[in-house]
């Protein structure tokens, strides 16, 4: 017999299968002759070493069989759904391996064959002839780990059960027809004060329970349960029923965690001690199987990719001292990040998938956040800040969150492993499609990432490329320019990305951690993410508060490590534009009064040490070298609370030595009085956290710089309009555009709204806007006595057009609309309606 070995290229993409069996004879001489739909550990594809699940054919036939226009499916009313490439053949009495992994993939590009599809639970698998006639179908049902369901005989037998499946060869070992059910126990898993007593429930007749303690899954040889098995300390259980003749039961997994407390929520990991701590597949340890990359000297276990099962429990305190079960499910586990992959505590990567037993993680994991589904979810160690504070890179995230950005959530959580202290773990999201998927509704198909582990963009795609060929090209003044960079990136958000990298002096960028992303439609635009800044707020010598990273970001000529020209180019280009440099310079300005302010600063940063402070010395116990760069723990601490009482003269000073226009810096002393908001370059200034440096009651004083203009706009609250400025600058306009020469005073003016004082509307046509602020949509409604032409457009408060939101006559009568606001930054905008030669402007806030 011969064996076809076709694979290409893919991911590991491994879905589970559903509970009914039915099936068919094959019609053909081509047969479904075995089906993995859980391939955890049998065979990885030769093309990306990945655990794929597979669909293996036959051909019992005595002569060749050209397989040009077969079709293969997991949905038979979409037949076509993958078809072999021309020129695929089957030899006689041999065997092909197809791999479902939805990639979609063939030779010459690959190995191996691989389809366009996944296979799930409940599907069908079904194979076509070229003519459209069914060849032969299987309905696949719920799945079990590494047992594959075949033809016994070969190409025309009934399906059934095989515990070791044989890809590429005859399904020659024991078949079973049946799979026992997962034996029900009694308490589920938790923190317990005192000593737990586990009993089985619903046992199948005729069946054995038996368990390991070592987070090993039993097999037919380990103990079986007793009637009662008391536990009297901190301990993880695993069952399975076993019984002759037939497949055994689901592994059922508790974790007890006895005399245990905390005050952050708690995880636990269960899983074959081998798969992290073997020399030959551990993922935890150096062992003799390893390979390079990494910062490491030589081959290390810990730098494949590989992935091991695991069994999660997360448990959720109370807030009473108790805690919930909140996730108990299956998952892959692998190890995470870059070079701290060096260091004695890694970071691990978590993915639901359902060949595991969920797609999800289906609970709100961030309280903050509106998200309850995650494909993936991170327990990071703090990487270089590991030696640290613990919550470096949490911290700035937290402290920047209302800039618009795209960011990772931040919870620390203690984690267990089989039942072991393993220390206190950051919850993060993973940035990916997927994280792009959930926060923005979208499929994760429909999402293109780039990330700068493989250096420069150029190449990696054509509308990145094509972003840097107008930059490579044009004169960034123009405005059809630069209104064509718009068109392919979201400038406004990118400038507050770079705002927060340079403030908080991130030396580990821009030439390393950087992720961009866009959405795969005419309109999609590029998006920066926010990761990594472990460095920043004096983690590292190069991320000082003295430290120049403003020059780091500009370098035209930087070493490989961590500024190459390509890292740099895209802002060095956009500062040639006077609008996105002044707006940087006076933005930037605008947050070191606001975002940075010493006492909001030093508030979060007391607020997130309070939070782990109980768990640091355990966690030190356990981890000896952790938060040791400093004599204390709070000493790491201050370094940044020193940091945030440093930075503002150090920026001021390195902006200055930067731009030739800036003159120095001055002071502005606004007097807002009651009744409304003023925004510095979309930044909100009032009101301001109480206490704050510079600023008492109505009055602000933030730090300019001079010589570059600063756009400012007063907002007015509900039931008032704003009424003029006056002291340096006198107007009534609510825009005001300023170039400061020294400190000096300015005062904005609100009045009560009254209705003799509103301005007339047009008698046919009225706009309202609700709600005003806005988080995530905003609907506007408008009300027209007869058919009229209507414009609506979005601008921003530099007077940029974001969006043309209707363009079209409409008929007489109330008309809403409603404006998603998620990919907008915060701030200030403007929505302006044109009909019958009216205009009417409205202000909208968006929140963060």
């Amino acid at each position: 017999m011969r064996f076809l070995y076709f694979l290409a290229a893919s991911l590991p993409a491994l879905l589970a299968v559903s509970p009914a069996l039915s099936q068919s004879a094959a019609l053909g001489p081509v047969a479904i002759n075995e089906v993995l739909s859980s391939n955890i550990t049998t065979l990885d594809d030769p093309d990306f070493r990945a655990s794929g699940d597979w669909v293996e054919l036959y051909n019992g036939s005595s002569e060749p069989v050209d397989l040009t226009g077969y079709t293969l499916t997991d949905d038979l009313e979409q037949p076509s759904r993958w078809t072999f490439p021309a020129g695929s053949s089957l030899a006689p009495e041999s065997f092909l391996l197809v791999w479902a992994d939805g990639r979609d993939t063939a030779p010459p590009e690959a190995r191996a064959l691989h389809t366009s599809f996944r296979l799930s639970s409940g599907e069908d698998v079904a194979l076509f002839a070229p003519d459209g006639s069914l060849a032969d179908s299987l309905r696949l049902p719920e799945s079990v780990a590494d047992v594959s369901l075949g033809r016994q005989p070969d190409g025309t037998g009934a399906f059934a059960f095989f515990s070791v499946p044989t890809p590429g060869a005859p399904n020659a070992g024991d078949a079973v027809s049946g799979i026992l059910s997962a034996p029900v126990v009694s308490p589920i898993s938790g923190l317990y004060d005192s000593s737990v007593s586990l009993e089985t429930g619903f046992v199948e007749a005729g069946a054995a329970v038996r368990y390991t303690l070592d987070g090993t899954e039993p097999t037919p040889e380990s103990p079986e349960l007793p009637a009662s098995l008391v536990l009297d300390e901190t301990a993880v259980v695993r069952l399975a029923a076993f019984a002759p003749g037939q497949l055994q039961s689901e592994v059922v997994t508790r974790t007890f965690l006895i005399g245990e407390t905390s005050t952050l929520p708690v995880v636990s990991l269960v899983t074959d001690p081998d798969g992290l701590f073997s020399n030959d597949q551990g993922i935890y340890v150096r062992g003799t199987n390893g390979r390079r990359g990494y910062c490491a000297s030589g081959p290390r276990n810990w730098n494949q990719d590989w992935e091991r099962p695991v069994h999660l429990s997360f448990f959720e305190p109370d807030g009473a001292g108790g805690f919930s079960l909140a996730l108990d499910q299956g998952a892959g586990v692998k190890i995470f990040g870059g070079c701290s992959r060096l260091y004695p505590q890694k970071s691990l990567v978590l993915h639901a998938r359902s060949r595991y037993g969920a797609e999800a993680f289906a609970h709100q994991v961030f309280p903050d956040l509106e998200l309850d589904q995650f494909d993936d979810l991170v327990l990071r160690s703090s990487a270089q800040d590991w030696w640290r504070s613990m919550f470096r890179d949490g911290m700035i995230q937290t402290l920047t969150r209302g800039m618009g950005l795209d960011g990772q959530a931040y919870r620390p959580a203690l984690l267990f492993l089989n039942g072991e202290y393993w220390g206190i773990h950051n919850l993060r999201e993973k940035l990916n499609e997927d994280y792009v998927a959930g926060r923005y509704g979208l499929d994760d198909d429909e999402v293109t990432v780039l990330d700068s582990d493989n250096g420069t963009f150029r190449g990696k795609s054509d509308h990145y490329d094509g972003l840097l060929a107008i930059l490579d090209a044009g004169n960034l003044n123009d405005p059809g320019v630069f209104a064509e960079i718009e068109a392919r990136m979201d400038v406004d958000q990118y400038l507050n990305y770079q705002i927060v990298q340079i403030y908080s002096a991130n030396a580990d960028w821009p030439g390393n951690n950087q992720k961009l992303w866009r959405e795969r439609s005419d309109t999609g635009r590029w998006r920066w993410m926010l990761f990594d800044l472990d460095f920043g707020f004096g983690g590292n010598g190069q991320g000082q508060s003295s430290s120049n990273t403003l020059a780091l970001a500009t370098a035209p000529n930087g070493p490989e490590w961590p500024n190459p020209p390509w890292s740099t180019y895209l802002f060095r280009r956009l500062l040639e534009n006077d609008g996105f440099r002044h707006t940087f310079i006076q933005r930037l300005a605008a947050h070191t009064h606001t975002t940075f302010d010493r006492n909001r600063t030093h508030s979060v940063i007391d607020s997130l040490r309070a939070n782990i402070a109980a768990e640091i010395p355990r966690h030190k116990q356990r981890w000896r070298q952790s938060t040791s760069f400093s004599p204390t723990w709070d000493a790491a601490i201050d370094i940044m609370r020193k940091f945030a009482i440093d930075r503002p003269k150090q920026i001021r000073s390195h902006v200055a030595s930067y731009f030739d226009e800036v003159a120095g810096s001055a002071r502005l002393t606004i007097d807002a009085g009651p009744g409304g908001q003023i925004y510095a370059e979309t930044v909100r200034l009032t009101p301001h956290s109480a206490g704050s440096t510079g600023s008492t009651g109505s009055t602000v004083a933030p730090v300019f710089y001079r010589g570059v203009p600063v756009r400012l706009v007063a907002v007015p609250d509900p039931g008032y309009q704003f009424a003029g400025w006056s002291g340096v600058a006198q107007s009534v306009s609510d825009t005001l555009s300023l170039v400061l020469t020294e400190s000096t005073d300015l005062t904005a003016s609100f009045a009560v709204f009254t209705d003799t004082e509103a301005p007339p509307a047009p008698a046919d046509f009225s706009l309202s806007v609700y709600p005003n602020p806005a988080a995530g949509s905003a609907t506007i409604e408008t009300t027209l006595t007869e058919a009229t032409p209507v414009t609506l457009r979005l601008f921003d408060v530099l007077g940029r057009e974001i969006r043309r939101l209707a363009d079209d006559t409409l008929p007489a009568g109330p008309h809403r609309l409603r404006i998603d606001l998620a990919e907008l930054p915060s701030g200030l905008y403007l929505i302006v309606a044109e009909s019958a030669g009216h205009q009417h402007t409205q202000s909208l806030i968006v929140l963060p």
